[in-house]
């Protein structure tokens, strides 16, 4: 079999997000997988004992490759709000690749899946913030920005980056009000 020397996990993994890209991610399941890959399903089912861990491979892969784009040393020192409209494009861009709107098919999954998926997306997501607190602290305004325990940075790294989610499952290209919305509360 040509697949021999290959990783099966690696190759299980592309075709699972394959079919997640071409039919939705709720349309994935472990027979289609195994069928467009040329490997049984037993192997399958070696490397992910369910379709929730298979899904939860994906969701993990998806987030990887939605900020694999971005070049965080070229942010450096950056006016933040701009860096904040070169992160969200890149975002847009990358999620207009799937048929389907993705990020509206998460929501899609059974309750096992779904708690699986969440549970490894919030841990993206904690990285994600970290990497908005870092950005923050670049701009030379915003270090200068009076937080506080009810406004603080890490509160703030999360609406940013929870809002740009809603402006994302909504399909919006442009997130100028957004940003002059964030200037507003950010120019005491």
């Amino acid at each position: 079999m040509e697949n021999y020397n290959k990783n099966y996990r690696e190759i299980i993994l592309s075709e699972a997000k394959d079919i997640a890209m071409k039919e939705g991610i709720s349309n994935i399941n472990i027979r289609a997988v195994a069928k467009n890959s040329g490997i049984a399903i037993g192997t399958v089912y070696n490397y992910f004992p369910s379709k929730g861990d298979l899904l939860v491979a994906i969701i993990e892969d998806f987030w990887e490759g939605a900020f694999a784009n971005v070049d965080w040393q070229d942010l450096s020192y950056n006016n933040f709000y701009d860096n904040l409209g070169k992160i969200y494009s890149t975002l847009y861009h990358y999620l207009l690749k799937f048929k389907e709107n993705w990020l509206e098919q998460l929501a899609l999954l059974k309750t096992q899946e779904k708690i699986l998926g969440k549970q490894r997306e919030n841990e993206y997501f904690e990285k994600i913030y970290s990497k908005i607190k870092i950005l923050m602290d670049m701009d030379n305004e915003l270090r200068q920005y009076p937080w506080s325990e009810a406004i603080s940075k890490e509160k703030t790294a999360e609406f940013i980056f929870e809002n740009m989610l809603i402006m994302l499952r909504k399909e919006e290209e442009d997130i100028s009000f957004f940003i002059a919305i964030l200037k507003k509360i950010m120019s005491d």
